[in-house]
């Protein structure tokens, strides 16, 4: 097996870079972004959401202001991060500039330009290892601006629809007077949504394309992994939760949004007071798998069964 990086023109996404073994490929563009814009298994399709007809777009006149008239952000789908606690219009970066990148034999580095107006910088290193169905991906976030920051890095990964997400609760063993779980809702979100249920162990969301209305919950997901599985195929992602931290959204290093069209899973770092010149990092891993048989997403035995046989 070996690991192979080129320069590819990717249908609707214009120039990109092709990172592939045997067993996985993304795609990540280079004329904006940077986003990746395809992650698959080599015999099957894109698991990640693709906006070709632009409906998901930022514009209006908080972005003439800060970035310049005629400013969009052009969301596009895929994997992508940006700067938390999520505000407007400084989480929503218009990043259709092309992005300079150097190869190296196990990834690529990838560099946005910086953002004159914030002075914040925004790097994504992409790691595959050979033989591997899993890549790691490192945002890092500079404060280039001559004054300090409060920052963390949002990652977010839209994923295609008719899939169920699997998020794990911090159940604990009863030793502690103090919460241990944080349930976050935006406004609009209904904790009756039919997308939602609510075990012991285990939260899941459908992905229903006959329901448009948007859902977004946030937990603080002390386990650091969430996945979300389609018919053929399921994604795992894992990042490192620090207990001893501060996170964005009352706390919560992770948060979903599903719509009519996708699903939605983000993470985030700690938040941090940057100072000018210094930089955080935030690591994630996604992983693909073939499944085949399913889940009940109502039914803990049949959730726990599906998790313990994907590894």
């Amino acid at each position: 097996m070996s690991i192979e990086i080129k320069e590819v023109y990717y249908d609707a996404w214009g120039n990109c870079l092709r990172l592939s073994n045997d067993i996985i490929e993304t795609i990540v563009s280079i004329d904006y972004g940077p986003r990746i814009v395809s992650f698959r298994l080599a015999e099957g399709g894109n698991v990640l959401f693709e906006d070709r007809a632009r409906t998901y777009t930022v514009s209006g006149p908080q972005m003439d202001e800060h970035y310049g008239t005629g400013a969009v952000f052009c969301r596009r789908g895929g994997h992508l991060a940006s700067v938390a606690p999520i505000r407007m219009p400084e989480s929503f970066f218009p990043d259709n500039s092309a992005v300079l990148y150097t190869t190296r034999p196990d990834g690529v580095s990838l560099i946005s330009p910086r953002e004159k107006s914030d002075g914040l910088k925004l790097s994504t290193d992409i790691h595959i290892g050979d033989g591997a169905s899993d890549i790691m991906v490192v945002h890092s976030l500079k404060n280039t601006s001559h004054e300090r920051k409060k920052l963390a890095v949002w990652a977010s990964t839209s994923l295609r629809a008719g899939g169920v997400e699997i998020v794990p609760q911090s159940f604990g063993d009863g030793s502690t007077l103090e919460p241990n779980r944080i349930l976050a809702l935006w406004p609009g979100t209904v904790i009756s949504d039919p997308r939602l249920f609510a075990g012991e162990r285990y939260l899941t969301v459908r992905q229903d394309p006959e329901i448009a209305n948007e859902f977004t919950l946030g937990v603080n997901n002390v386990l650091g992994w969430a996945a979300y599985a389609l018919p053929d195929v399921t994604l795992v992602k894992r990042y490192v939760h620090d207990e001893a931290a501060g996170y964005p959204n009352h706390d919560c290093s992770f948060r979903t949004r599903v719509t009519g069209d996708f699903a939605e899973l983000d993470s985030f770092s700690p938040i941090y007071f940057v100072e000018p010149g210094e930089g955080i990092r935030h690591v994630e891993n996604l992983c693909l798998f073939p499944t085949r048989n399913g889940v009940n997403p109502t039914d803990e035995a049949s959730i726990e069964n599906f998790i313990q046989k994907l590894y």
